[in-house]
């Protein structure tokens, strides 16, 4: 049997192939002989830099491109598995990864590299390859040998690894190559399950294009990528083909697909009604249908459009034939394993030479899933089979269907459902007698749920809809209800018979005859409402959400809206008139495009209110516990909204500065866990450490539950219980949206605050933390006190977002006002951490600071753009959480910004950094928009274009009284966003690759990130060297000298210049004694993970007379200029040498090329210097290590002032000649010249002098 190698060696050897383009990802182009000799160089460079051996494991951590498919092979050919490194993981499942495997190398490239360059070496991919020795061999691999590992994301647990040989994949490709040919002119594109299929065209001399991670889903850009490029054969799952033929007209997809002759479909069932969808209109495209499996690579292939025209039509499409040589076997798993007959459904099993080594480190699961063959099957199945967990069965004729999944759960549009928790919340109506529930529809279409309902008294199906809303997640709410007298039972056991139940009239267990369509509109909109929900019949009085429509079957209804009655409706639109009968109004009167609903906010207050929640005994005991030292660091706290952008913040707080434990409410969502939600949300802030990680293990509790729920979506045993647990809550959960309407928000928003109020009243009182929002106060108001509230906002609040919050607050006040323990938070704008630099990628002031970057133009607007850093916001709240308990309780904090630029400053101080602006009038800037691609601007088009009138308007300005109060008491100040401060936030940035480096400089990207270690860096040239690579080369700075005071000064004045504190290292260091050195070395790794970079910079010089010597300042000049630069060199080698990179530059002097009298001894270390360097130089060239000499002449600092051999002085120091010399800001440039060269260019020597004496 092949190896994978074998295969590649066997194409590459072929004359008739070499030559045949066969990687293309837009920038690069690659033939297969180019190919085969850089993947030979870089498989030999792998063995002879990184000691990687037969059987190891290699990295791939890089976006779809050229450099995988190169990273891919030579992994192969070093005789090494590859473990792809999805850079979509979170940080956390990437560092269990590499723990685990513990990969030689990392290959990635140098956008991405830093991610992990502290987990394990990285080879980063630049614009020269390594060059090896060829005299190392290449190991043979055999078929047995592990060639891949692949992982699950991990998010429904812990992430297993997949360990896969050669023949696996080897038997696969051999075998589509001989059934499914490649034939001539085929160009395959790849993206879709991309390290199965990369190397498949490789393998044939078939041109392989690359499809970008931002094109795959982006359905437009990925149709004119297939027709620009001409593609013929591509893989897609089912639901992307799907979603493709959704959103574009039948002209478009044949137009897109013209060049087409292959299809492969993968990863989902195939229903027929798909099927016919495509063939419809590709009736001349090959559809194959391929059931493949992690653990077992290809299992069957079925050409289904030989099915579709040959064969009557069914439900699905059939997976087809097994292919020859792999077992398959259908089991019934009630008991033992026994083979059910032929026809008949069971448990899919697979054997056969495709099958993986198993799970790496799971004995348990290798056991469950990886079985013996029971003896009597040993013959005909082989010694071992994988249980798939997949449902269905084999026809006589060996074709495969695949019917479903074995799991208990019920997977309802991506959610995991346990059928028995909505059957419990269906018996606790009071109106219920027995239930039960299962879900209809099939495997590939639309599921939904089902109740089987027994009355006790009458009830129509929307009102028991409407309850079961209040209190379970939308996606959990049955979409049809049936009616009976009883249910039916087994007589053996008494157990409902869910076999006897009557199917569900989809039309009558919906809806009630009164509440079907009465006008044509009504007739005509409820048809589109069932084509979209999958229903036949629709209640013209319910809400389109509530009967489970999303943002997807939103943006179809929309669409078939406009082709219907040829009105063009927004999302806004559909979320105020969310029911058919408000909806046919709407369209009716179309013309009247401000009738949208109004709503009374003070009725909504008052509807919402506790108004009999009174606890005078619950309030006297929680007073009387606060004059008993009460201490509230060490409370149990409940947070909400902790997945968004302030709640993370408020969450790291709490566990880094108090001792609080955290129970945290999330919502659950499709496909993830909450565990992964909340960890996913850190990492997003860029907050997550190893100790963070750490408190979250031992602090934090997840709750899965929703806010807008009654019992906040919890069992009645477990919210009891955490009534009496919790201490404290704070509500920072909301739904941020300047679109929607009130309708669309309330639930979150009001109900969710209704909710939570409700909670700190039961059992024991718990005080509550409520972040509100300036948006609240309506505009062109001034100083806007704190202690006032406002009730004329009628009319004047322009968003539902502001609206549902002014409710809320009013709901929190009246609360406050009959006893309940509150502090309100009304927060502005919130801009980036100050240490981070992250922004919320929502926030429509970073959308609006993002789009002018990029543009580089900026809209001519006179307004104030206040924001406040989120760093600062949380901080406050959890010190007035912590230690002003009795000052703060029953206040509001106004936490908005009264020192707030314009946005013409912002737009100055962004053409400053070295960005270009030009301003151009609003509207030109929004057409400008509206053309340009790419997530945040279409994001911000869409805010635009629905609130344009009111983003601008004039900002009400606020008083800060009770804020700085606390401030003064606390020792603090309100911040102010200053250039500095702005600038920062920039630089940030730009380090984030988020920005281009300003093009004020001359400088590229190739410095930023990289760690620099620059001795002597107290005062002149190292001060200046220092300065140059942390505020130009955007370098992680580690700078020493023997002067902790001028390091420190050093450090402030570069953090008052936008330099983040956290890139900085000051050290204190005597460079002439070695511990010194080594402690400067291991902090530098400590902190940064590698060096990249050292300057020596660290010198003295003396004017002295041969002749009156020896003095102690010869050998101070031969310690420091000669054994001090050594023993930074003899510290940093090892490092660098391990990471095959890095830049050595010495400071040396013009005296090194030529000796100068008056400093003899001086010239004799600087030649020492030279003569070393340039021997260093020549060892090195096989570790990638560069070495430069930077030589200057006379420069202005303070070195010769030191001399005290004023004869020397006298006659030889020409410093005070009086011609212009250098400064030291003029060495520092060089320096940052040597280094931002590409890693292949060595600047090994620059002389700088004054131009008046050259040497």
């Amino acid at each position: 049997m092949s190896t994978l190698v074998e295969l590649f060696r066997k194409a590459a050897n072929k004359v008739e192939l070499k030559s045949n383009i066969v990687v293309h990802d837009g920038d690069t182009k690659w033939t297969l002989a180019e190919l085969d000799v850089m993947s030979e160089n870089l498989a030999k460079h792998f063995i002879e830099k990184y000691g990687a051996k037969k059987g190891d494991c290699i990295g791939i951590y890089m976006n779809k491109c050229a450099f995988y498919a190169l990273a891919y092979t030579a992994t192969l050919k070093a005789g090494c598995a590859y473990l792809p490194l999805d850079v979509f993981y979170p940080q956390s499942l990437l560092i269990d990864i590499i723990n685990e495997i513990k990969p030689v190398v990392i290959c990635s490239t140098p956008d991405i590299a830093d991610h992990l360059s502290d987990l394990a070496p990285m080879y980063i991919f630049s614009s020269s390859l390594p060059n090896p020795s060829q005299s190392i061999k290449l190991p043979e691999v055999g078929p047995d040998d592990r060639a891949y590992i692949v992982y699950s994301s991990g998010t429904t647990g812990k992430p297993k690894g997949i360990e896969c040989p050669h023949r696996g994949a080897a038997f696969s490709y051999e075998y589509r190559f001989i059934k499914y040919p490649y034939v001539e002119n085929e160009r395959e594109a790849c993206n879709v399950f991309f390290v199965w299929e990369l190397f498949r065209p490789i393998l044939q001399g078939v041109e392989m294009y690359v499809i970008p991670d931002n094109i795959i889903y982006d359905l437009p850009e990925l149709c004119r990528f297939l027709s620009t490029h001409k593609i013929t054969r591509m893989m897609f799952t089912p639901s992307l083909l799907e979603a493709v033929l959704d959103t574009h007209s039948d002209e478009t997809i044949r137009s897109t697909f013209h060049t087409f002759r292959t299809i492969l479909l993968c990863g989902e069932v195939v229903t027929y009604s798909l099927l016919k969808r495509i063939l419809d209109v590709l009736p001349k495209v090959e559809i194959l249908n391929l059931y493949s499996i992690s653990e077992c690579h290809d299992v069957a292939y079925s050409n289904l459009t030989e099915v579709f025209y040959t064969q009557p039509a069914r439900k699905y499409a059939p997976v087809g034939k097994v292919i020859p040589g792999v077992k398959v076997a259908v089991m019934d798993v009630s008991e033992e394993l026994k083979e059910v007959p032929m026809g008949v459904s069971g448990e899919i099993f697979v054997g056969g030479p495709a099958l993986a080594i198993g799970y790496i480190n799971r004995p348990e699961l290798n056991r469950h899933r990886f079985i013996a063959v029971p003896d009597e099957l040993r013959d005909q199945l082989g010694d071992r089979l994988y249980r798939t967990g997949d449902w269905g069965y084999l026809l006589p004729n060996s074709v495969l269907e695949i019917c479903g999944r074995c799991d208990t759960m019920v997977k309802i549009r991506g959610y995991s459902i346990e059928i028995l928790a909505v059957e419990s919340m269906i018996l606790e109506l009071p109106y219920v007698k027995s239930c039960v529930v299962i879900s209809v529809g099939s495997e590939g279409e639309d599921k939904h749920l089902a109740a089987y309902v027994v009355l006790k008294e009458n009830i129509t199906r929307k009102q028991m809809r409407a309850d079961l809303k209040k209190q379970l997640p939308f996606y959990m709410v049955p979409s049809y209800f049936v009616y009976l007298p009883s249910l039916p039972v087994v007589p053996a056991s008494s157990k409902v018979d869910k076999k006897a139940l009557p199917p569900v009239d989809q039309r009558n267990d919906a809806v009630e005859a009164s509440a079907l369509p009465k006008t044509a509109t009504e007739e005509r909109l409820a048809k589109l409402w069932t084509e979209v929900l999958s229903r036949t019949a629709i209640d013209i009085q319910e809400n389109f959400f509530d009967l489970g429509g999303h943002s997807l079957t939103a943006a179809r209804l929309l669409h078939k809206i406009q082709e219907e009655f040829g009105v063009q409706l927004s999302m806004h639109e559909l979320f105020a008139t969310p029911t058919v009968s408000s909806l046919a109004r709407r369209i009716d009167h179309k013309d009247d495009s401000d009738n949208l609903e109004q709503v009374d906010l003070a009725h909504q207050v008052s509807i919402h209110d506790f108004k009999d929640n009174v606890m005078d005994l619950h309030l006297r005991a929680f007073w009387r516990s606060t004059d008993l030292d009460h201490s509230f660091s060490r409370d149990i706290v409940l947070l909400t909204g902790v997945t968004g952008f302030i709640g993370s913040h408020i969450l790291v707080k709490l566990l880094l500065t108090t001792e609080m434990r955290v129970i945290c409410l999330i919502r659950e969502s499709a496909g993830v866990t909450t565990q992964f939600r909340l960890i996913d949300s850190i990492e997003k802030i860029g907050m997550m450490t190893n100790t963070l990680n750490d408190l979250i293990k031992s602090r934090v509790k997840i709750i899965s539950g929703d806010v807008a729920l009654i019992r906040l979506g919890l069992s009645e045993e477990e919210y009891l219980f955490l009534t009496y647990e919790v201490d404290t809550v704070i509500h920072a959960a909301a739904y941020v949206n300047l679109i929607f309407p009130y309708q669309a928000l309330h639930g979150i928003n009001v109900l969710g605050t209704r909710n939570i109020l409700d909670f700190c009243h039961q059992n024991k009182v718990k005080p509550l933390y409520y972040l509100s929002t300036n948006a609240i106060v309506p505009s062109n108001l001034k100083d806007v006190d704190e202690d006032i509230i406002n009730d004329d906002v009628q009319g004047k609040l322009l968003n539902g977002y502001a609206q549902t919050k002014w409710v809320a607050e009013r709901l929190v006040l009246n609360s406050q006002i009959r006893g309940l323990p509150t502090v309100i938070f009304r927060l502005g704008n919130q801009a980036a951490s100050m240490s981070t630099g992250v922004w919320n990628k929502q926030d429509f002031i970073y959308l609006l600071i993002f789009c002018t970057i990029q543009t580089k133009l900026a809209p001519d607007l006179d307004f104030v753009v206040e924001f406040t850093p989120v760093d600062f916001t949380s901080s406050f709240i959890t010190q007035i959480l912590t230690k002003s308990f009795r000052a703060s309780m029953g206040k509001i904090f106004h936490l908005t910004n009264n020192n707030a630029p314009t946005w013409r400053q912002i737009v100055n101080w962004i053409n400053d950094f070295g960005i270009p602006m030009r301003l151009i009038p609003m509207q030109q800037w929004v057409q400008l928009i509206s053309t340009r691609e790419g997530a945040e601007c279409q994001q911000l088009q869409k805010l635009l274009q629905s609130k344009e009138d009111t983003l601008f308007s004039t900002y009400s300005t606020f008083k800060r009284t009770n804020t700085e109060k606390v401030l003064k008491d606390m020792g603090g100040t309100y911040p102010v966003v200053t250039k500095s401060l702005f600038t920062h936030w920039l630089r940030l940035m730009a380090q984030k690759n988020f920005t281009a480096i300003p093009t004020s400089t001359p400088f590229g990207k190739t410095t930023v990130g990289k760690v620099c270690i620059v001795t002597g860096a107290s005062t002149g040239i190292g001060e200046a060297i220092v300065r140059e690579l942390a505020l130009i080369g955007y370098m992680k700075v580690v700078f020493c000298a023997r002067r902790r005071t001028k390091l420190m000064e050093l450090f402030s004045k570069l953090e008052a210049e936008g330099c983040m504190s956290s890139n900085l290292l000051p050290v204190q260091c005597d460079i002439t004694q070695m511990s010194d050195v080594q402690f400067v070395v291991s902090r530098a790794v400590e902190t940064f993970g590698t060096i990249d970079v050292l300057v020596n910079n660290a010198g003295c010089m003396y004017y002295e007379m041969m002749k009156n010597g020896p003095t102690k300042e010869w050998n101070l000049q031969i310690d420091v200029n000669c054994r001090g630069t050594m023993n930074f060199i003899g510290a940093v080698l090892p490092h660098m040498i391990k990471a095959g990179s890095g830049h050595i530059v010495n400071i040396t002097s013009d005296a090194g090329k030529r000796g100068f009298a008056g400093l003899a001894v001086y010239s004799g270390t600087k030649f020492f210097i030279e003569g070393m360097s340039q021997a260093l130089r020549l060892e090195m060239v096989e570790y990638g290590i560069r070495v430069t000499n930077v030589q200057p002449g006379d420069v202005e600092t303070e070195l010769g002032s030191h001399s005290i051999d004023k004869e020397a002085c006298d006659k030889y120091d020409i410093s005070k000649a009086g011609h212009p010399i250098l400064n030291s800001p003029d060495i520092a440039r060089a320096v940052l010249y040597a280094v931002n060269q590409p890693s292949a260019v060595a600047v090994n020597e620059i002389l700088i002098e004054p131009q008046a004496t050259p040497i």
